[in-house]
């Protein structure tokens, strides 16, 4: 099945709008960890975020990365304000609200993607929009693996 970045951008223009955001990011990791980068990016008010590097030690996509299971800042966090410094992604996009979730092949537990969904209003995520996107989490992850010319069920 050939998987084109239009329809990668289609689906993440549906789960924009399931969820409300302003801003989601999809990003397939390398094994080179200098070189990962956000590829696929709907509602950007800038290009700045295809200069950053996601690192491990930065912001709610390292806190992913080290923790391996997803991460959100909205106002129900006590320290947001100081999160959200820590955050380029969120400090570019002048994003109040974020989360991020990873992506993992089927049958594996390694962290092979990031998706990355913001809002520009300071609120919190409802419960339905965090369901719609861990709903959607594995036919993304999927697409992306075969738009890159991997396998999903590695």
């Amino acid at each position: 099945m050939a998987i084109d970045d239009a329809t990668i951008l289609e689906k993440l223009e549906r789960l924009r709008s399931l969820t409300s955001c302003d801003f989601i990011a999809l990003a397939l990791l390398q094994e080179h960890a200098g070189c990962n980068r956000w590829q696929y990016v709907i509602g950007n008010s800038n290009d700045r975020y295809q200069q950053m590097v996601i690192k491990k030690d930065q912001g709610l996509a390292g806190s992913v990365l080290r923790l391996g299971r997803w991460v959100k800042l909205d106002d129900t966090h006590p320290k947001r304000h100081q999160e959200r410094l820590h955050c380029p992604l969120m400090l570019a996009e002048q994003l109040q609200t974020a989360a991020v979730f990873p992506l993992m092949p089927i049958v594996s537990s390694q962290i092979r993607g990031l998706l990355f969904i913001g809002k520009r209003e300071q609120t919190s995520f409802e419960h339905d929009e965090l369901l719609a996107v861990q709903y959607n989490i594995d036919t993304l992850a999927s697409y992306l693996f075969v738009a890159e010319g991997g396998d999903a069920h590695e």
